[in-house]
């Protein structure tokens, strides 16, 4: 059994070192970088989050918060149209996609070994 694990290691880290050498994988940690890096990203986030916050609060205490919902909306388009946002929040995406292909690759594989092997079993119990 210890050597099907270290396959499957071995098997996983081969596909970790290609997911993490996708042109789009790199790109997007790039930008996470990019953002990591510059201050004013954390604080323009943090200030939304915040924003949100108070928004939640209003509306559950039943308070007008129209005004609030409309400068939110203004920050939280500029912080979305800002280049470096823009390009992490598209590459993010990319990449999701990419890891739900994989997942659903995998699965399709392992759903197939099983329904081979329930079918193996199956056609073993009749003989």
């Amino acid at each position: 059994m210890k050597k099907l694990n270290k396959d499957i290691e071995e098997k996983a880290n081969l596909l970790n070192q290609w997911i993490l050498s996708q042109e789009v994988v790199q790109e997007y940690q790039k930008y996470a970088s990019l953002i990591k890096e510059n201050q004013q990203y954390a604080q323009w986030e943090n200030e939304l989050k915040k924003m949100q916050q108070e928004i939640v609060q209003c509306k559950h205490s039943q308070i007008d918060c129209e005004e609030l919902i409309n400068e939110y909306e203004r920050k939280k388009k500029a912080f979305d149209e800002n280049p470096v946002i823009y390009n992490y929040l598209a590459l993010k995406q990319d990449v999701n996609i990419l890891l739900h292909q994989i997942q659903n690759d995998i699965n399709q594989q392992l759903k197939k070994k099983v329904d081979e092997n329930d079918k193996n079993l199956y056609n073993f119990s009749i003989k």
